[in-house]
């Protein structure tokens, strides 16, 4: 009785954060709606505020999107995750599976009562139907989250307000796609095109790309598992992610780390995005503290010059997957500095360092604002779930699958490599404003043309989306998703100690890392680089736990027990798991 009154509790509170800047100007925040106050457009309006701020809880996209030990990144073995790290985790989970659960539900369930009780509300109709689109939007995105994370779940399409109505079994992901696909094509019909005035809210555009990717990863499991045609799938995606470079309404920000930082937040890459606020408004975020750069010091003086606990930091061998021309989405996502506390200013690591390489990409540091503040929590860099980018690699993913490599599919990308090349007066880290770009002088990172042997096959074209959607999109939440959708978690993760054994550097020196069927060199005498996994900061360790542990069934996480407790009509659990 006592965990169903908290789940009771847990999926029926409305209140929450602003959404967005123009939201948080409308109502206060962390007001509770009730159920029968849905009578005015205002009404209305706070009621999509509180579905918006669904997106902000730890288990949604406030914390648990960077956790899963991938060849990218990992958390460090002594974060409190209960094992999740280490792929040892089991059902009784509670740092993080659980509230992935619990907190994607609390915003179903928000979702579905401004969905019920909206459409009653006497205004503009166009307006109205902008709303339960919106609604829809972030209820299709929270069940897709679900169902990669855990397969078939409970469906629930209306508000969840008693006891009675706690007990259910759970839907097929079939019948889960399906009305995912409508909410989404509802959105299509009714949501508004994209403007300055639309920063932070679902739009027409952010339904057809995660049309996209919802037929990209219902296609990529069919063709993984061999369950069917996966080809009218992959068809969609593309078609949906083409209309989106078409309409001309979005761009590649010019130099790759202006994506991410905070003074360029709504910039023009940003399809779809969880906004954050600071200082002491409550609904700022942990990002900056978690993945960022560290300093030399330690507490409260580590977080002054705008450093991190380093909570995330990059895997070693993931340095490889970038050519070595490219230089400015390396450094500035897998950052091998650290800051020197006495001065405010950053060394770089040597081969010998003992700090772990720091997962960087929305870093605080160098510190401009002067509203800037110590919390650890009140970081006000955009979470981004879809940019521009990504629409891209969509496109030439699904184009691939469909008919094998084009030259359309791979000028795409090669809009990727064009901003690549940019780099910045005085150098990444420094991160100069304002910019003072120039091309690279001398470059190997040019556009790809159908006879490049890195895409002129389907299977080589595949190999190369591997990698680059893993240069583009590290550390955004993306890369357990991704390897689960190609079927290759455990055998990517279990080959990261014997390509770390494997490399014999003598520094750090990027190079295009082999294709997966290649086989590694032998080491050599003289590893220094290797010593640093191996001996300095016991990495390569860590990374023996992860492999040893991590298995097949871990492409599903395991239903919570105290859900299953709470529900018994779950059923059994997920293969694997207790």
């Amino acid at each position: 009785m006592k965990n169903k009154i908290k789940y009771l509790y847990l999926i029926v509170l409305a209140s929450g954060f602003v959404a967005c800047s123009d939201l948080l100007e409308e109502v206060p925040v962390s007001q509770p709606l009730a159920e029968n106050s849905f009578e005015t457009e205002a009404n209305a309006i706070a009621a999509i505020v509180g579905v918006y701020s669904s997106l902000h809880l730890e288990g949604v996209y406030g914390k648990s999107q960077s956790l899963f030990s991938t060849d990218e990144h990992n958390a460090g073995s002594k974060v409190p995750l209960s094992g999740l790290n280490l792929y040892s985790f089991t059902a009784d989970n509670i740092e993080v599976i659980l509230p992935i659960w619990r907190d994607h539900y609390k915003g179903i369930n928000r979702a579905n009562l401004a969905i019920s009780k909206i459409p009653s509300i006497d205004m503009d109709v166009a307006k109205r139907n902008n709303l339960v689109a919106e609604a829809k939007f972030i209820r299709a995105l929270l069940y897709f989250n679900l169902i990669r994370y855990f397969g078939d779940v409970p469906y629930r399409d209306i508000e969840t307000t008693s006891f009675n109505d706690l007990n259910i079994t759970r839907t097929p992901v079939a019948t889960i796609y399906e009305n995912i696909i409508e909410d989404l094509e509802y959105g299509v019909d009714h949501l508004k095109v994209k403007t300055a005035f639309l920063a932070g809210h679902a739009t027409q555009d952010a339904a057809k790309t995660l049309l996209a990717s919802v037929y990209l990863t219902r296609g990529s499991m069919a063709r993984r598992d061999n369950t069917g045609n996966s080809l009218p799938d992959f068809a969609l995606a593309a078609s949906y992610s083409k209309e989106v470079i078409d309409s001309n309404r979005y761009q590649l920000c010019p130099y790759f780390p202006d994506a991410f930082i905070v003074e360029n937040k709504n910039n023009a890459e940003i399809v779809f995005d969880v906004q954050f606020k600071s200082p002491g408004l409550g609904v700022g975020n942990t990002i900056g503290i978690n993945m960022g750069i560290p300093s030399d010091a330690s507490g409260v003086d580590n977080l002054i010059s705008g450093g991190s606990q380093g909570a995330i930091r990059a895997n070693p061998y993931h340095q490889y997957y970038y050519e070595k021309a490219d230089s400015v989405r390396l450094q500035w996502t897998d950052a091998r500095i650290k800051i020197v506390s006495a001065t405010g200013k950053f060394t770089r690591l040597s081969a010998i360092d003992k700090e772990p390489v720091a997962a960087a990409k929305f870093r605080r540091y160098p510190v401009r604002s002067p509203n800037f503040v110590l919390q650890t929590s009140d970081y006000d860099v955009n979470w981004p779930i879809f940019r521009y980018a990504e629409v891209l690699l969509i496109y030439a993913e699904a184009i691939n699958e469909t008919s094998g490599p084009t030259q359309p599919a791979i000028d795409a990308l090669n809009q990727l490599r064009s901003r690549a090349r940019n780099v910045n007066g005085q150098g990444v880290h420094a991160d100069v404003l304002p910019r003072n770009l120039t091309l690279q002088k001398s470059t190997g990172l040019v556009d790809l043309t159908l006879s490049n042997p890195l895409v002129s096959s389907q299977a080589a074209f595949r190999d190369y989306i591997f990698y680059e959607r893993s240069r583009e999109l590290s550390a955004e939440g993306k890369r357990w998703f991704d390897l689960v959708r190609w079927g290759s978690l455990k055998t990517t993760l279990r080959n990261m100690v014997t390509k770390m054994s494997a490399k014999s550097l003598e520094a750090p020196v990027v190079q295009w890392p082999p294709l997966p069927s290649i086989t590694q060199p032998a080491p050599t005498t003289q590893n220094k680089w290797t010593n640093y996994w191996a001996g300095g900061n016991g990495q390569i360790f860590e990374w023996n736990k992860i492999t040893s542990n991590v298995q097949d069934f871990h492409m599903l996480l395991p239903i919570p027990n105290n859900e299953r407790m709470a529900n018994p009509s779950i059923g059994p659990n997920n293969p694997g798991y207790n």
